[in-house]
């Protein structure tokens, strides 16, 4: 259960939202929306535990939180497995360690010694299953397994796991843990269609309080019963799914527009009385000074209705020349460990292809991207680019990001253009109010469009975006998809989103890991959603 009152949250000096209050108990199953950057991500991370800047959070009982991004960069360093880490949820997994500890050392040991090996194993085995350890393993292989993680994967260490790998294993960490509250943050980025579809249906049947961020409009109408609309820095409750929001988000504000009307038709006849009967009887003139008191009392009671939506403006530079082949690679191989994610890949781009690379989660879509885009180095083969080749590359845990750096420094450092050109970019991207910010304190959708903003401002001539539509909201979305289409250059692209992929139309795939080339058509959008 969590109970907030009054609260007020900052971002830097300004203030992001102020006067909620709001509770989410067992059974609440509620859908928090709101374009980029209105401060859903803050108002979550101070609900499961940060310190707001006014008001009172107070929370009850256990909270399961899937943060956008911190979790992912504490598990790079964790050297342990996949399983391990999902059985952390429960507090068995340490004694799961220590009993194959154990299992290794009884079989090096001898006499003695390996008696009271055996002894202190049979106890720590009898404490592992009166916690029901078994039992919690097979079930915590069967949560990996409905997200998409396979057998061979739950073996694998984290650190060498992508992105979307890891995000997985910690959304099934956070579900095995069977909290009593839920704070889930884009819980369907990197997730198939078949995990998206066991994930509403999880949820569905969760009895647990459940706030969501998510921009995947499906999982919002199937999975919640209300919606916390969060904009202009204010947060307003809606009874129903998404669809009923929308419809009941366009009524109220009509309901407001006609108020305003009639309340400005008011002021205006009240004013015109007042010109007319100011400067004529006493009498007459009383009677304005009396509507100019009513005036005063109608402007200040004028409803609300509310900023016009700003629109994200995205545009794609004339590409500089280049050669006929925009970039080749050869006999390409990478292995993170014993674990192999690809052998013996080539890759052919012309300039002016638009190309897609697919297939399943941990297939090496990504490492593929990064190699080819000069971010990490294959361990066999090569990549060439093209007589005056020039790449941006947009990655999907916005590596090139810099916490401690602002908004504007980061354009100083992907162009050297003059800081009101780039600031009036940014300004295309609604980050016009943050060009002081730290980076490190953008939402997620934010971040994205400030490295989509370096990549655009660094005018290349072959783009490589890997997964640029998660944390975008619709209509950033929208954006970026009419200025792909106008763009001149070469394109390659990593995404699951299907109806982005189908929009955007590319000529070629290559599917993941066998590294295979072929025309695109329809019928690979099922593997699209499977990625």
């Amino acid at each position: 259960m969590i109970l907030v009152r009054d609260l007020a949250i900052d971002a830097g000096a300004r203030r992001l939202i102020s006067d909620v209050s709001l509770s989410l108990q067992a059974g609440d199953k509620v859908g928090l929306v709101g374009p980029n950057g209105a401060g859903k991500t803050t108002l979550m991370k101070v609900l499961a535990g940060g310190d707001p800047a006014e008001g009172t959070v107070t929370r009850a009982g256990t909270i399961g939180y899937l943060s956008q991004e911190a979790a992912l960069r504490q598990l790079e360093d964790e050297q342990v497995t996949a399983l391990e880490r999902i059985l952390t949820a429960r507090s068995i997994g340490a004694m799961e360690r220590r009993m194959e500890a154990l299992r290794h050392a009884m079989e090096r040991a001898e006499g003695a010694e390996r008696d009271r090996l055996i002894t202190r194993f049979s106890r720590l085995e009898d404490e592992f299953t009166v916690a029901g350890g078994y039992l919690a393993i097979a079930e915590a292989k069967r949560f990996a397994a409905s997200l998409g993680i396979g057998s061979g994967e739950l073996d694998q260490l984290v650190v060498t796991m992508s992105g979307g790998q890891r995000r997985r294993v910690e959304l099934a960490r956070i579900l095995f843990a069977e909290t009593e509250t839920l704070l889930l943050d884009e819980p369907t980025n990197h997730l198939d269609i078949d995990a998206k579809a066991w994930l509403m249906g999880f949820l569905g049947t969760y009895r647990g309080g459940l706030l969501v961020i998510s921009h995947d409009l499906p999982l919002l109408d199937e999975a919640i019963t209300s919606v916390l609309s969060v904009e202009d820095g204010h947060v307003e409750p809606f009874r129903g799914n998404y669809s009923y929001f929308l419809a009941e988000r366009e009524a109220r504000r009509q309901q407001r527009l006609r108020q305003r009307r009639h309340q400005d038709a008011d002021i205006a006849r009240l004013e015109e009385g007042i010109r007319r009967f100011k400067g004529t009887t006493e009498k007459m003139a009383k009677r304005a000074r009396s509507w100019e008191t009513r005036v005063a009392r109608l402007k200040e009671q004028r409803v609300d209705t509310g900023k016009r939506a700003a629109r994200v403006m995205v545009r794609f530079p004339q590409p500089p020349p280049s050669g006929r082949t925009a970039l080749t690679a050869h006999g390409l191989a990478k292995a993170y460990g014993d674990n192999v994610v690809f052998v013996d890949v080539d890759v052919d781009v012309e300039r002016g292809d638009r190309l897609i690379i697919i297939g399943l989660n941990g297939a090496g879509k990504t490492t593929l991207l990064r190699i080819l885009a000069g971010m990490e180095t294959a361990d066999l083969g090569e990549v060439r680019l093209g007589h005056a080749t020039t790449l941006g590359y947009y990655a999907q845990e916005h590596d090139q990001i810099v916490p401690e750096d602002t908004v504007l420094d980061h354009m100083r450092a992907a162009s050297e253009l003059r800081d009101e050109t780039l600031r009036t970019l940014l300004g295309h991207f609604l980050l016009a109010d943050k060009v002081d910010q730290e980076a490190g304190t953008l939402s997620g959708g934010e971040k994205t469009k400030l490295a989509l903003a370096q990549v655009v401002v660094a005018a290349p001539n072959v783009l490589l975006l890997d997964e640029p539509t998660n944390n975008l909201d619709p209509q950033a979305k929208e954006a970026l998809l009419a200025a792909l289409h106008q763009y001149q250059g070469t394109l390659i692209l990593v995404s699951h989103d299907t109806r982005f992929v189908d929009a955007l139309d590319p000529d070629r795939v290559i599917v993941m890991p066998e590294g295979s080339a072929a025309y695109f058509d329809e019928s690979m959008l099922e593997l699209v959603a499977l990625a």
